[in-house]
């Protein structure tokens, strides 16, 4: 994620691609000559090459940056103010536009305003201009999730799937270190954990990919102490679609048990998800029957046969339809008629005394 800490500089000489240092305001790029540039100017594709904007006053990107392989673009130090500049190209494609790609494959290249003196100002950007991470995407494209720029945010190839605003808005200051990596590029919507019959069925669902991998489900019934992998399922890789994705605990423990997601991408970066809790308590079991149900339905409560329970209908937009209270539920089989309902999706809610919830899906026919 961003950080927010000023940078303490590795020697230069480990960059084989050279290092460039501007050492004057300016445009980036010239027709001719070294322009702002004590030396030569940075190759558009610069692999592992330190590029170094330490003079007072404002560059001005006019050309497409491409940064890989340990590559690092570094804005000012000890207090130079200087400021990066990314203006409108008016460009439709990437190789003519104002933008600093950074590679996220192979090492990880980075972008680094160095202390609070410098600014990065992209906002006049244009589409296609901005600071950009890239990584490789299905089919032989590349997806690039812009950091610092207008909308679009998304964009699969030169294809813009996303128009929101960019993930750390058009101006900033610094210190701020921005790597290739970057923020974990999975963006969650949802996710919840509801005992049904014994199961606890989890459901997640993601706003938007990129270069995701798997998540990884993990439970724990120490609140929080011990965690352990209970199973995995495979993420989309690049959508800005919402996709839905579920996991059933077949098996839970006895008790209260806790979850949580663990989002990793292809480059094994990782997020956790916020934690969900479940009880699975003195009610074991419940079995709904007939299902799906025209007149009526039965609830048998498997369990303690002291405890009391509440039995809810409930629509799916979370309507309480029906409702009963049974005392020493556990053993006994509650009638709930059901033929005055519409036919369609409905909810079978059982909340026993002790706080555990179960939850069971009915349809109604008519």
């Amino acid at each position: 994620m961003k950080q927010l800490s000023s940078l303490s500089l590795t020697s230069s000489a480990q960059y084989s691609g050279g290092t460039y240092t501007a050492v004057q305001s300016g445009n980036w790029h010239t027709t001719s000559g070294p322009g702002i540039w004590q030396a030569a100017e940075p190759p558009q594709n610069c692999n592992n090459c330190l590029i170094e904007l330490s003079a007072p006053g404002t560059v001005i990107l006019n050309v497409s940056i491409t940064l890989t392989n340990g590559s690092k673009l570094v804005v000012g130090g000890n207090s130079t103010g200087t400021t990066l500049l990314i203006g409108n190209s008016g460009a439709s494609t990437w190789s003519n536009a104002y933008n600093i790609l950074l590679d996220g494959t192979g090492n990880s290249s980075s972008f680094v305003l160095n202390d609070n003196t410098e600014f990065l100002n992209a906002a006049n950007a244009g589409t296609y201009d901005g600071i950009l991470q890239t990584s490789p995407g299905g089919g032989g494209t590349t997806s690039y999730l812009k950091e610092f720029g207008n909308s679009p945010l998304l964009f699969n190839g030169t294809t813009v799937t996303n128009t929101g605003s960019a993930a750390h808005g058009t101006t900033d200051l610094g210190p701020t270190t921005l790597t290739s990596g970057g923020d974990l590029p999975i963006i969650l919507g949802s996710f919840s954990a509801v005992v049904d019959n014994g199961s606890v069925d989890l459901a997640w669902t993601t706003d938007m990919e990129i270069n995701s991998d798997h998540f990884t489900i993990q439970s724990s019934t120490n609140a929080g102490a011990n965690w352990n992998t209970i199973g995995t399922v495979a993420a989309a890789g690049n959508s800005a679609a919402v996709l839905d994705y579920s996991f059933v605990d077949s098996h839970p423990a006895s008790g209260t048990s806790e979850y949580r997601l663990v989002m990793v991408d292809r480059n094994g970066n990782t997020a956790y998800s916020a934690v969900k809790s479940v009880r699975i308590g003195s009610v074991s079991a419940v079995s709904v029957y007939p299902n799906p149900a025209s007149e009526y339905v039965n609830v048998t409560l498997s369990g303690d046969a002291s405890v009391s329970a509440n039995i809810r209908l409930v629509s799916l937009a979370g309507q309480v339809l029906l409702e009963k209270t049974v005392t020493n539920a556990g053993g006994t089989t509650v009638p709930l008629t059901v033929s005055s309902y519409p036919s369609g999706n409905y909810l079978i809610v059982i909340t026993a005394s002790d706080g555990s919830k179960q939850v069971n899906k009915i349809l109604i026919t008519k």
